[in-house]
Formats: structure tokens, C-alpha cells, sequence
């Protein structure tokens, strides 16, 4: 904790206070670690195709439910950009939406209890129900939570922030890969006990996230001064876009990264496909995923600390490349060779966060900063029809084929993403709310 406190301290002469810096570190770090962790426990890439496959054989529909997580988490950002607008304080709104999120897998950790292996329409209508208002709430909370973190935490501690969180957060999903493992495998639980078991434990580290959250102490912050209704703001954020050919181009990077979530529910299912792979090794391979999350985010947190958040963005997208092509290359290989693959999904999902958002924030004036979180993750709501497109193709094509896909979307987001510079570009057109 020494350079965290050194670091603190340096904050303080930038308007930070260095004790409420430490603070809010632990805190938001131990959010952030309980919500990875719970978050394991119905993992997209692994837990969640499985659980899925047992109620339908549908790749479409596989990839439309799974589709559910980035409409959910983008499409509500920009409106709660502008909800929040005029207020200097916003914790409280934050703290609403995330609760809505804990308490619908509770809800269906005690659905699934109540569930026996002939209910699957049930099961499936209360997921849709209940997946929809997680991800929603999320997407709700996405934009006061990355200002509350950006207003505590100062723009150099932020990726050592982001790197505790997904390492720590990291290691213990990597017990909860085990321990899905053992739920999933033929001596654990009845089917859907065992899916209810994971459900419960996730809604279990959810509220203890929520509980760390609520205890982070919000400082004021500058308003978002706009009286306009929400067309009218929107009009002005496409102003601030028509000037900024930076952010613009961070954008398409960011949705060219998305693909990657075409391939991401058919991992698994190609890895059943091909090589047999069972329900043990379903928790098995979210084990090793998470020990990739654990690996991108020591590296991602110091490399965008030290070295900038735009190198962690083009290593990122490398992995992104690699993972598809390393899959078209091992089908029918012995079933271990795929952990490879699953380390490197990892590796993408605990790194490209770090990445996109440290780029962002330090683009983004404090003024402005909320705006900037709405503008970059509504726009990559297109990438929610990415799993739907990927089942379609699954489903006329091949594995293989959405797999190519995947990659030569991320080797133009690499193309992209070398001419990004945070700092250049600025806009001459006036945010809502500025005076320009």
C-alpha cells in the first residue's frame, strides 16, 4: 500500500483529498471484486450457453438471450447521461438502479429452487425476464458509477484501479470456475438445483458489491448545465461528435472490439462440439478464463498507468485476433489444448475495459465527463446484435466461419486503433451544457 499512498498524496495538490482517496479505493475495489466474482457465477461465455443449451438447441436464440447483456448495458447510458444532468451529486441514483440488478437473480436463484427439469419454458421466460432487468439496471448505473470512480480516484491511480479489482476479483472467480465445476459435474446437484446453487451464490457476492458501494463517500462534482429535453441534448452530443474525429474514432474501435462478442457464446458450444467437452469442464474452462482476466488485468492496470491506455487497447485487440484464429486451428484437438483458447477470452474480457475507459477519461474534461461515459457506451449498442448475427451465421454456416468473421473485424479495429491520440482533437463544438 505504500505507492498507493505516495500516490494518493501526490493527488492531493490536483484536488484530490489523499485519506478520502484511499478510502474510496478499498471500497470501490471491493465492489468491483465481489461483482466480478459474482458476475463468474453466470459467466456468458461458459455457465450461461450452458444452462441455455439445456433449454433450447437454438444457436439464434442462444445468441439473441446472450444479446440481452450489451443492449441492456449500452442502450441506457446516454439517457442517464442526461437524467443526471444539472447535478452534482448522483450516488444516490446509482445506488437504486444497482440494487434492481441483485435483487432479479435473487429472484431467480429462488425460481430456479422452486423449478423441476420439466419446467424449462418457465425457466426460460424467468430468465429472459429476470436477465433483461439485470443487464438494463446495469446499464443504468454504468454512467454515475464511472463518474463516482472518476471523481474519487485520480487519472493515474485509476488503472492500478481497475487492475486490483479484475486480479483480486479475478482469483476469486477462478474458485468459483472450481466451484461451478463441481455444481455442473455429474456428482454434483440435480439439474436445476445445481444452476439455482450458482444463481443464489452470485446474488450472495452481488449484495456484498452493493453493500461496498453504498459506504463510498461522493464528493460534489460539476453539473452538466442543460434544461433542454433529450432530443435536444442528443442534438448537441452529435455536434461534439462531428468535431471530435478522435472520439469518433474511438468509437469505431470500440464497436470493430465488439465482434469479438459474435464468437463469445459459441466458444463453448464449438468446444462441446468438437471435442466432447462435459459439464465439469464447462467450470473447468471458466477457471482458466478467469485466470487469463487475472493475467490481462496485472498487466492492463500497470501498462495503462505507466505506458498509456491506448497500448492496452491494440493488446488487447491482438489477443481479440488471436483467440479465433487459434480456435479454427485446434477443433478436434485434445480437450486441454482449449483451455488456450478460454485464457485468451479471458485475457480480452479483463483487459478491453481498462483500455477503453482510461482512454476516455483522460479525452474527457470533468465538466464533460458524463457525457463522454453516454456518448462511447451507447454508441456500441450495435454490438448487441453481434451473438444474434453470430448464431445466424452459426446456424447457416459454421462455427468456423463466425469465428473468421471475428477476426477480421478486430484486424481493422487494430488498424484503427493505432492512430488514437487522447489528447488531440479536441472539439471546437460545444458540449451541452458549456458556454463555447
Amino acid at each position: 500500500m505504500t505507492h498507493l499512498s505516495s500516490a494518493a498524496e501526490n493527488a492531493e495538490t490536483r484536488g484530490y483529498d489523499a485519506m478520502e482517496v484511499r478510502r474510496s479505493f478499498r471500497l470501490l475495489s471491493m465492489d468491483a471484486i465481489f461483482y466480478f466474482c459474482g458476475l463468474a457465477l453466470i459467466d456468458q461465455s461458459t455457465v450461461l450457453p450452458a444452462f441455455l443449451a439445456s433449454l433450447t438447441d437454438s444457436p439464434v436464440l442462444i445468441g439473441a438471450i446472450i444479446a440481452i447483456r450489451p443492449a441492456g448495458t449500452f442502450l441506457p447510458q446516454l439517457w442517464t447521461a442526461h437524467y443526471l444532468r444539472n447535478r452534482v451529486l448522483h450516488k444516490g441514483f446509482l445506488i437504486k438502479v444497482a440494487a434492481i440488478s441483485r435483487i432479479a437473480i435473487a429472484a431467480f436463484a429462488v425460481i430456479l429452487f422452486l423449478s423441476g427439469p420439466g419446467d424449462r419454458r418457465l425457466m426460460l421466460w424467468s430468465f429472459l425476464a429476470v436477465y433483461a432487468a439485470f443487464w438494463f439496471s446495469e446499464g443504468g448505473a454504468g454512467v454515475p458509477w464511472t463518474d463516482l470512480m472518476a471523481k474519487t480516484i485520480p487519472e493515474r491511480l485509476r488503472g492500478r484501479l481497475f487492475g486490483v479489482m479484475q486480479f483480486v476479483g479475478g482469483i476469486l472467480a477462478v474458485l468459483a470456475g472450481l466451484f461451478a465445476s463441481r455444481m455442473l459435474s455429474p456428482s454434483g446437484p440435480e439439474y436445476p438445483t445445481n444452476y439455482a446453487v450458482l444463481a443464489g451464490t452470485a446474488a450472495f457476492f452481488f449484495a456484498l458489491s452493493l453493500a461496498s458501494l453504498s459506504a463510498v463517500r461522493e464528493p460534489e462534482g460539476p453539473a452538466e448545465e442543460h434544461d433542454g429535453g433529450f432530443l435536444g441534448y442528443a442534438r448537441k452530443i452529435g455536434k461534439m461528435l462531428s468535431g471530435h474525429r478522435q472520439l469518433k474514432r474511438l468509437l469505431i474501435v470500440q464497436v470493430l472490439m465488439g465482434f469479438f462478442g459474435m464468437s463469445l457464446p459459441f466458444y463453448i458450444l464449438y468446444a462441446k462440439d468438437t471435442a466432447s467437452v462435459g459439464g465439469g469442464m464447462v467450470g473447468i474452462f471458466l477457471s482458466v478464463q478467469m485466470a487469463g482476466s487475472i493475467a490481462s488485468s496485472a498487466v492492463s492496470g500497470y501498462v495503462s498507468d505507466h505506458l498509456g491506455p491506448k497500448l492496452v487497447i491494440l493488446l488487447t485487440i491482438l489477443v481479440g485476433i488471436f483467440a479465433p484464429v487459434f480456435a479454427l486451428l485446434i477443433a478436434g484437438s485434445h480437450v486441454w489444448v482449449y483451455g488456450i483458447l478460454f485464457f485468451a477470452v479471458g485475457w480480452i474480457l479483463g483487459s478491453g475495459w481498462i483500455g477503453i475507459t482510461n482512454f476516455l477519461l483522460e479525452m474527457a474534461e470533468p465538466r464533460e465527463r458524463r457525457s463522454y461515459i453516454g456518448v462511447l457506451n451507447t454508441a456500441n449498442a450495435p454490438t448487441m446484435i453481434f451473438p444474434i448475427l453470430g448464431g445466424l451465421i452459426v446456424q447457416a454456416v459454421s462455427y468456423r466461419a463466425v469465428f473468421a468473421v471475428t477476426a477480421l473485424a478486430l484486424i481493422i479495429a487494430f488498424t484503427l486503433a493505432l492512430g488514437l491520440r487522447s489528447r488531440d482533437g479536441a472539439s471546437s463544438s460545444p458540449l451541452p451544457g458549456t458556454d463555447n
